[in-house]
């Protein structure tokens, strides 16, 4: 009998790991696409302000953003474009991004905005940059605000989905 009740404690607790795990996922796209804004902001003011080459100022931004995965998306964007002379920015940041994406929780139209970001970067003359970080970042803030959203509905659905889902469980193999 207590085979039985282990069992039972087993399903629920895997099933409640598994909804907190996708409610986990709503959370770090939400502080992710933060992070991609600031980071958005912090390279456009080192493109306008302090006219920092390219290179430079993604590994600056880099060092500045605290969410691992999006600091390793700037800093491979930048080794990207510091290995290979014969790339742009824009196929830097493409190509970085499609390595790093599996590890991000963004979606394809997250992706897209991101890689409109990167148009033109480095090659356009430095206003016209500056309005596309804007126009990106202007983007981003929509996308974080229904992420936000999302996440504050979501994450106590996926919370509740988990363990009742488990206790259905118990209860048909009971």
């Amino acid at each position: 009998m207590w085979i039985k009740w282990l069992g039972a404690v087993l399903i629920v607790t895997a099933t409640m790991i598994w909804g907190n795990f996708q409610a986990e996922k709503l959370r770090a796209r939400t502080r992710q696409l933060e992070e991609f804004r600031l980071a958005l902001r912090l390279l456009a003011a080192e493109i306008g302000y302090t006219a920092t080459p390219l290179p430079r100022a993604l590994a600056q931004v880099a060092e500045r953003l605290t969410q691992r995965e999006v600091r390793n998306f700037f800093t491979l964007t930048c080794q990207e474009l510091q290995q290979s002379t014969s790339i742009d920015a824009a196929t830097a940041w493409l190509k970085a991004a499609r390595l790093i994406r599996h590890r991000l929780n963004l979606t394809p139209r997250d992706w897209t905005i991101l890689s409109r970001g990167a148009a033109g970067l480095g090659t356009l003359g430095r206003e016209d940059q500056l309005k596309q970080l804007a126009a990106a970042e202007a983007q981003l803030a929509s996308h974080a605000a229904d992420a936000a959203e999302n996440c504050a509905n979501g994450e106590k659905m996926w919370r509740y989905l988990g363990v009742l889902s488990g206790m259905a469980v118990v209860i048909l193999l009971l």
